[in-house]
């Protein structure tokens, strides 16, 4: 009976949680959704040229990034300076069957097709897939984000898959794509003192907001 016990006890504590993020989730889209375009636009300005800076002062020759959605921080003027720079460009195709993302050099905007979700995604056709390397960087979209690492997704849990996902999946020793540095991107407004998080998520390395970038366990620089 106590074993009993615990175990509902355990179980409506998750529920809990689980219903906490999901109202976290729902306040944090309703903020981001009430900036303007123009608010959008300038400030997806400023955070690129910090995340083009980060860039290059790494000497990065590849990175993954999110293709932008609605009111998430508009990420294509990286994608142009990185094609202007010669740096390989990679971006992700859902895959909603296993909750999986196939990942896809881009090289022209013409690869893109709409999505599962609506979402802007290379085209199988088109790009190629990649499968024999771990991208320098892997640029993060999320609702929420904290300077301790924290973020907070969408609910899916793609990007807590892909980080435990091997470059090549008929090899389990190669590899993983949590290797990269995972860092976050979005509005200075999206960051919170504390992001709730669980065992498995991916901690992030850094943040970058148009208010400039934050390396975990380092300060902030920018303007």
């Amino acid at each position: 009976m106590r074993e009993r016990t615990i175990t509902l006890s355990n179980f409506e504590e998750m529920s809990e949680r689980a219903a906490a993020k999901q109202a976290l989730r729902h306040r944090m889209a309703e903020q981001r959704n009430r900036l303007s375009l123009e608010e959008r636009a300038e400030k997806s300005r400023l955070a690129c040229e910090y995340a083009c800076e980060l860039m290059k002062a790494d000497q990065v020759k590849s990175f993954m990034i999110y293709l932008s959605f609605r009111s998430e921080l508009d990420t294509r003027s990286i994608i142009e300076w990185a094609w202007q720079s010669g740096i390989r460009v990679i971006v992700p195709r859902s895959v909603p069957e296993d909750r999986t993302m196939e990942l896809y050099e881009m090289m022209d905007w013409s690869e893109l097709v709409p999505g599962a979700y609506g979402i802007m995604e290379p085209d199988p056709s088109r790009s190629s897939r990649v499968r024999d390397i771990v991208p320098e960087i892997i640029w993060v979209p999320g609702l929420a984000f904290d300077r301790n690492g924290g973020r907070l997704g969408y609910g899916g849990g793609y990007y807590d898959r892909l980080s435990v996902m091997p470059v090549e999946a008929t090899n389990p020793n190669s590899a993983m794509l949590g290797d990269a540095q995972w860092i976050g991107l979005g509005y200075a407004s999206q960051v919170l003192d504390h992001v709730p998080t669980e065992v498995h998520d991916r901690i992030l390395d850094g943040l970058v907001t148009e208010q400039g970038y934050y390396r975990m366990n380092q300060s902030f620089a920018g303007g």
